[in-house]
């Protein structure tokens, strides 16, 4: 029974497709026989009955053209499917060379993931604690960021210094209800963001699922509140302001920030076979989320971006003369692609200057940019543009959807281009967005004669002045349309009003008297749109209302 299972699995893989399971395992012993007679130079193999010691010796011979154990294991089982054919359990004993050579397949298969998993996992601290080391392990072999690793035994490192936690031996006794107290300690008495708890939580959880290897159960803790996000947007005055601050590549780069939305760490990134010319489009990989998406090329970015990619051909052919080509790659495109490291097209875009050793496998690469140098060149070009708002990296792709909302580009495609896997995450910006902010008139501007935004009323302005005892109220109510009504108030000096409506060109004109005598007469036109101001002249509501005001009792 396993000798057929066996020979039905690699007779599915070799077989045609078309023919029945039973005629490829036949077909396979015959192929398997007739080379064993080729290599014995068997003449007349029809009668031909091999014994184990021809057997063993074509078997050495596939070993020493290196030929893989699994290989030499199928000669094996096809072979016994043809003397099970042919002579049935009367032929030569070759079981016990199979169950060897399968402890052979089975060493191998060991040998090459403990190599995977140590080209994977690298380098490790063996001072650290063997907890945070096995954590360590876990993470890498799961494909982690270091960034990733970086925050989560940070956290956990925090979790054990509260609780005194030294070895693996010490988590016996710790569960849920330390973990809940712990998260709840962050939030009362370390007053951590949400993002900080959810962050402890999560390297904790990692830590029960793949070191512990234990359910951590429900966990009920006081959780931080979350405060609504509103993200700082540039105007395109101030990003040109800090644009025009920038040189060289931290120009180009700041350019791609806005221009593609991209965050500085996709940025960074870049690879040359990403830049896409003939497609009008960037190639962003490995981003958040291990997650990839196209964004548009900027135009304005083109020229700059071939000339970076002439510079860094140059740079490439210097380290392969000096024999250091080389390019941090995922191990398991590493090991798709031997070569790609010292490949053109995979080397990063922006790169460093100097060589530096991957901090987990301790080999030599020409990385790209740290992450702390745009933004001290970003800092220094915002102080010299004189700039007071709060700018980082991450303004220019908030400001990039900003502005594609205010040009009217669909809020999903604007999802896409950021690469949010949440539609309510990028629906914020619609926050920014509040249209009716730049028309609504302060009352302090009103108060102080303000309460027009400009010299001219656009046509359906409406404008009505009330005096209810000795204070003049001014009220400026806009509406759609110029052909409807326009509603006019008038007040009387004793504080009665009289409402009506006018259509087409007419003039509404509005009166009172002030405690002085003087007459203001404030007249709009639908069809001109001129406010006239009669009797103070000048800024006319503000100096009537302080002359007012400075007449009240009490004032």
């Amino acid at each position: 029974m396993s000798e057929q299972r066996a020979g039905g699995k690699w007779g599915r893989g070799g077989g045609d497709r078309g023919k029945s399971s039973g005629n490829e395992e036949k077909d396979w012993g015959q192929i398997w026989f007739k080379k064993l007679a080729q290599f014995h130079r068997v003449a007349d193999s029809s009668e031909w009955c091999f014994s184990v010691e021809q057997v063993i010796v074509f078997l050495q011979s596939m070993r020493d053209r290196q030929e893989p154990a699994w290989k030499r294991l199928r000669a094996v089982e096809g072979l016994m499917q043809y003397r099970n054919q042919k002579w049935g359990r009367g032929g030569p004993e070759l079981e016990p060379v199979r169950n060897k050579l399968r402890e052979i397949v089975f060493r191998e298969e060991q040998a090459i993931k403990y190599e995977d998993a140590e080209g994977v996992v690298g380098k490790i601290n063996p001072r650290e604690a063997d907890v945070i080391q096995e954590f360590r392990r876990k993470l890498r072999l799961q494909g982690n960021a270091l960034n990733t690793e970086k925050a989560y035994v940070q956290k956990v490192k925090a979790f054990m210094l509260e609780r005194g936690l030294r070895t693996l031996a010490d988590f016996e006794n710790i569960g849920a209800a330390d973990v809940e107290s712990h998260l709840t300690d962050l939030a009362v008495d370390g007053n951590v963001a949400p993002s900080t708890q959810n962050q402890a939580f999560y390297a904790l959880l990692k830590l029960f699922e793949l070191v512990l290897q234990r359910d951590l159960g429900e966990i009920n803790a006081l959780r931080s509140t979350k405060r609504p996000m509103i993200p700082t947007v540039m105007s395109h005055n101030e990003i040109a302001r800090v644009l025009d601050q920038l040189s060289g590549v931290y120009l180009l780069i700041g350019r791609l920030l806005y221009g593609c939305g991209m965050r500085i760490s996709e940025v960074l990134r870049l690879r040359v076979k990403d830049i896409d010319f003939e497609m009008k489009r960037i190639e962003v990989h490995n981003s958040k989320g291990d997650k990839s998406r196209f964004v548009p090329l900027p135009k304005v970015a083109v020229e700059d971006l071939r000339k970076e990619i002439e510079a860094r051909r140059e740079l490439h052919q210097q380290d392969l003369n000096s024999g250091y080509a080389s390019v941090w790659l995922p191990h398991a495109l590493e090991r798709k692609y031997p070569n790609a490291a010292s490949e053109f097209r995979w080397q990063f875009l922006f790169c460093s200057q100097r060589f530096s050793r991957d901090p987990r496998t301790g080999k030599l690469h020409r990385h790209h940019l740290h992450s702390d140098t745009f933004p001290k060149r970003l800092a220094g070009a915002v102080k010299s543009a004189r700039m007071d708002k709060r700018i980082t990296s991450h303004t220019f792709r908030h400001s990039f959807a900003t502005h594609l909302l205010q040009g009217g580009t669909d809020v999903r495609t604007i999802q896409e281009l950021l690469g949010h896997q949440d539609l309510s995450t990028t629906m914020i910006y619609l926050h920014v967005l509040n249209h009716n902010a730049a028309e609504v008139v302060s009352p302090l501007d009103a108060l102080f004669g303000g309460a027009l935004p400009s010299e001219t009323l656009r046509e359906g302005a409406s404008v009505g002045v009330a005096s209810v005892g000795s204070v003049v109220l001014v009220n400026d109510q806009d509406i759609s349309s110029s052909a409807g009504p326009v509603k006019s108030t008038r007040t009387a000096a004793g504080g009665s009003s009289e409402a009506g409506s006018m259509r087409g060109e007419v003039s509404a004109a509005s009166s009172c008297a002030a405690s002085d005598g003087t007459q203001v007469v404030v007249e709009a036109s639908c069809s001109s749109s001129k406010l006239r101001k009669r009797g103070l002249g000048g800024n006319l509501v503000g100096r009537l209302l302080r002359r007012l005001w400075g007449g009240m009792p009490g004032s």
